[in-house]
């Protein structure tokens, strides 16, 4: 017995050397009945376990370290906001200063509108004088207006005025009732 059918191509005979090797592995894994299980490669699926609890074990890890982040970036977040709302009162205060200290409601616009003293010729302590005091004052140049519709310059002069006429009035009307009564006495004497 000759080998003589023997193929000269190296790539073939490592091919077939590799099959027999496969065939000779496998035999031995099947007729081995202390290794053999039934339909199930119980080192891979071991493998499989120990990946699965490693990736576990890494996925809680990295849970843990962003768990901490999240709580270290609450602390800095409830840091600010109380530094945040402590600058705002600070400035609330200021605000507030400044406004009872520069911001007397005299000094404002609107006191000047919401003044019951403004047109009724009363000098309150806090008050200034009007800006003119007459139509020819020493403020008033040739180009001013010196007369406003509802401004009146001598409204305590006007009142005083006004009452001397109303009573004035009346006692000139009580002056001729009693004249008429009298005179009707008369006629009444007469007839």
């Amino acid at each position: 017995m000759y080998k003589a059918d023997l193929s000269s191509d190296p790539k073939e005979v490592a091919a077939i050397e590799a099959r027999r090797n496969r065939e000779k592995d496998r035999q031995n894994r099947f007729f081995n009945v202390k290794n053999r299980v039934m339909g199930v490669d119980v080192e891979a699926l071991n493998n499989q376990v120990e990946e699965h609890k490693l990736q576990e074990a890494r996925e809680r890890n990295k849970e843990e370290a962003y768990g901490t982040k999240n709580v270290h970036y609450d602390l800095v977040a409830q840091m600010l906001e109380k530094e945040e709302a402590k600058r705002a009162r600070r400035m609330a205060k200021k605000i507030q200063d400044f406004r009872q200290q520069k911001q007397e409601f005299k000094n404002r616009c609107e006191f000047k509108l919401q003044d019951p003293f403004q047109f009724q010729g009363c000098v309150a302590q806090y008050r200034e004088p009007p800006a003119c005091l007459s139509d020819n004052g020493p403020f008033c140049g040739p180009a001013s207006m010196h007369c406003f519709l509802g401004e009146d310059l001598d409204r305590a002069s006007f009142l005083r005025m006004q009452q001397q006429q109303f009573r004035y009035n009346l006692d000139r009307q009580l002056q001729e009732q009693q004249q008429v009564r009298a005179e009707q006495k008369y006629a009444g004497k007469i007839i």
